[in-house]
């Protein structure tokens, strides 16, 4: 460990490293004082050999997110009290396969404005957040370099309630949204977004943007069996073209961490198949595409019990009025070689009216849950999806 005693003013930063760009650790530990404490730290050896006790905190164990809104002016005393009646606790849970920096951010809506701060977190970890209650908030969550994720949609906390979220665990697959990746048509134009690495629950969508060099990503959109457009970016923009009657399509998202280090998820392969047709000039229709999430109690590490009860729950986004139908849900223990169908039963008083369940049965040498799921609506729209290692079993 490294003491350093500025002889000027304050403290000097003690390792050129930005909060907002974590990366590796610095190879020695670095501790700056003023010149003050030098001076007592100088004082108290005495000609002795120094013994120093050091309590490092590189993420912290808590937060307190809150924030108050005046209305007309700034008060001459801009200040007030916060105390567990007007706060919410919000248990955050990082499940990142490895342990490394991460990113999070929590930022208030006010008149369709946001703020808020970064904080550097742990990539596998836990911390629990003091929210204010009651205030419209946004999330998001990220690994420098690999992927970033963001809630599905503005989020506000209860007043001395209890929620869980977690970050970038297992199940991870495509998930869109209606806070930014609704897929969506206008007259001859389509736009789909196609965010490939959500995580468990419903949450978040996720994706690995454009700093991530080793994922391959491909999402294609097909008029029946005619492609009409790829890209590896995770969106499809249609600009025009698209003909006025109602037609069959297909969008198809293949994600693959090729290079991208990770147990989890290693390819995963969506289709969706739906009716789309032009829609009028004042209007903005969503495209039915049928979403479909996972749960799973895991560890830090990813790892279910093999015996783990999962649970699917298909949906639609806001705007669709088709019926989502029961799934169909394989699992195989041996990266697809193998499979066995799931027997589901309803499970509404946990995860909603739509969600189902049924507990694994993974034989003893397993190490992984391959998933491979088909729903369709009484549309006539389908999705289906398979997760090659969607978790870890222990």
């Amino acid at each position: 460990m490294l003491f350093v005693v500025h002889d000027g003013a304050g403290r000097l930063a003690p390792w050129d490293e930005s909060p907002w760009i974590p990366g590796e650790p610095a190879p020695l530990t670095v501790a700056t004082l003023t010149s003050g404490q030098g001076a007592e730290l100088l004082r108290s050896l005495d000609g002795r050999r120094p013994e120093v006790t050091v309590s490092s905190h590189p993420t912290t164990g808590y937060t307190y997110d809150v924030v108050h809104h005046w209305t007309g002016a700034v008060p001459a005393r801009p200040t007030w009290t916060s105390d567990r009646g007007d706060l919410a606790r919000v248990d955050m849970s990082f499940r990142n396969y490895r342990q490394g920096p991460a990113l999070e951010a929590r930022f208030d809506v006010w008149h369709g404005w946001t703020a808020g701060n970064q904080l550097v977190a742990t990539a596998q970890g836990e911390r629990t957040d003091w929210v204010a209650a009651d205030v419209p908030w946004t999330q998001s969550a990220y690994l420098p370099g690999e992927m970033g994720q963001e809630n599905v949609d503005v989020l506000e906390y209860k007043a001395r309630t209890t929620s869980d979220v977690t970050w970038f665990g297992p199940v991870l697959r495509p998930r869109m949204s209606a806070l930014g990746s609704q897929p969506l048509r206008y007259l001859d134009q389509m736009y789909v977004p196609v965010p490939g690495w959500g995580d468990s629950g419903s949450g978040h969508v996720g994706a690995t943007g454009g700093g991530n060099f080793d994922v391959r990503n491909r999402a294609t959109l097909y008029q029946g069996d005619t492609e009409l457009l790829w890209g590896n970016a995770e969106f499809l923009p249609v600009t025009g073209g698209l003909p006025a009657e109602r037609l069959p399509y297909r969008v198809v998202a293949d994600n693959d961490r090729a290079d991208w280090a990770g147990p989890y998820s290693t390819h995963t392969l969506t289709e969706w198949d739906f009716m789309s047709e032009a829609s009028g000039p004042d209007a903005v229709e969503p495209l039915p595409l049928i979403q479909v999430d996972y749960g799973v109690d895991t560890d830090l590490a990813g790892r279910a019990s093999r015996t783990a009860r999962l649970t699917v729950t298909p949906s639609h986004l806001p705007g669709i009025e088709a019926r989502v139908g029961r799934p169909t849900v394989e699992v195989s223990y041996d990266d697809g070689a193998t499979w066995q169908r799931l027997d589901l039963t309803r499970d509404r008083r946990s995860h909603g009216p739509d969600a189902w369940s049924a507990r694994l049965s993974a034989p003893r040498g397993a190490q992984f849950a391959t998933l491979r799921t088909v729903v369709e609506d009484s549309d006539g729209n389908t999705v289906s999806q398979t997760l090659t290692r969607a978790f870890g079993l222990r």
